[in-house]
């Protein structure tokens, strides 16, 4: 048993929202090791009418329905409001163009935004924690990721890009599996058993059953020292959000639904790392606004541009991701590639 984690869990809320004992939570919770130590956790700082749990039947197993019955009992015995949902995820994904697992994050997401509404929540807590941390840092890095995807899932962020609504939290971060998993046990606590988790065709468990163990053969630290590496990562990343959001205004002549101009003459006065953030993140807003965006936006696109930039012999080209770019004697127009455009 770890005595101390429930303290160190409250120490970890101070520091991510200092209000948090006077805000209203809403817990993803899928029945599993780490939600269920998330919520109970929860369940230990706040009285009933301030927390409630949500679960998200994805239709995926066969298991499904007994760990929507076990997560109903469970927030029964806590005395706390459950919000439920089914959805047909293989059948979204093949409706609207996506692989299953990304599928499977949007209608959870969709749905956790639904019930945080409907809830009142303040604030959404997913209980992602410190191995699922190395493990994307991980996946990110085999996938050539910038220093974005290097810095791994970020411990706090808005619900909604860019708009009003809850925050999303994720707390656990700091602790790993195993801590999760003892302190449960001391508790007697009961959980359920995601079986896929030990299906190695996926990628994810894969990594984590395979080559994260080879790994830590050659750093048997490498868990703290990738998650320091994201650390530090974040706050990178936290300064170029900052700075963007000056860049944005001067650089940017139009933006309009799907379409992006930028000004050329002031793209050539900055430097080649404001460049190149500044037209990733134009492509990546209009790549998000694709209602099918199957092809990944990709570290070539931007590349592609910065060449056309510097060696304007192309007028117009389509680039990998579904996306385009063409030049103008004055701006950059980056919109979707014609055979995604409307009409």
């Amino acid at each position: 048993m770890s005595p101390g984690l429930p303290e160190a869990f409250r120490e970890r809320l101070n520091r991510l929202r200092p209000d948090w004992p006077a805000r209203r939570f809403l817990v993803a919770f899928s029945g599993g090791l780490d939600s269920t130590a998330l919520l109970h956790l929860m369940a230990g700082l706040l009285p009933p009418e301030q927390l409630a749990a949500a679960h998200l039947n994805h239709q995926l197993r066969g298991q499904a329905a007994a760990d929507l019955d076990f997560a109903e009992k469970a927030a029964r015995r806590l005395n706390i409001a459950f919000f439920s949902e089914s959805r047909d995820v293989r059948a979204l994904a093949r409706e609207r163009g996506r692989g299953l697992e990304e599928a499977a994050r949007r209608a959870r997401y969709d749905f956790l935004s639904r019930a945080a509404g409907l809830w009142g929540a303040d604030l959404l807590l997913t209980a992602h924690q410190a191995d699922d941390q190395v493990e994307t840092i991980l996946m990110n890095f085999l996938k050539g990721s910038g220093p974005g995807g290097l810095a791994g899932i970020p411990p706090r962020r808005p619900l909604a890009r860019g708009g009003p609504g809850p925050e999303l939290l994720r707390p656990l971060l700091s602790f790993s599996r195993a801590e999760l998993r003892q302190w449960l046990t001391g508790r007697e606590i009961a959980w359920v058993e995601d079986l896929s988790n030990q299906d190695r065709r996926y990628r994810r468990n894969a990594l984590r059953l395979e080559l994260r163990p080879i790994l830590e053969r050659f750093n048997p630290g490498l868990g703290a020292a990738l998650r320091r590496g994201a650390e530090i990562l974040r706050g990178e990343e936290d300064f170029w959000r900052e700075h963007l959001a000056r860049l944005w205004p001067d650089a940017v002549l139009r933006a309009g639904p799907g379409n992006i101009s930028l000004d050329r003459g002031k793209l050539r006065r900055l430097s080649l790392a404001e460049r190149r953030r500044l037209i990733h993140e134009a492509l990546s807003l209009i790549w998000r606004q694709r209602p099918r965006a199957r092809e990944p936006l990709t570290f070539e696109s931007v590349e592609t541009v910065l060449e056309m930039l510097e060696r304007p012999g192309h007028r117009g080209l389509d680039l990998p991701g579904g996306l385009r770019a063409e030049l103008g004697p004055e701006e950059l127009r980056l919109s979707p590639a014609s055979r995604f455009r409307e009409g």
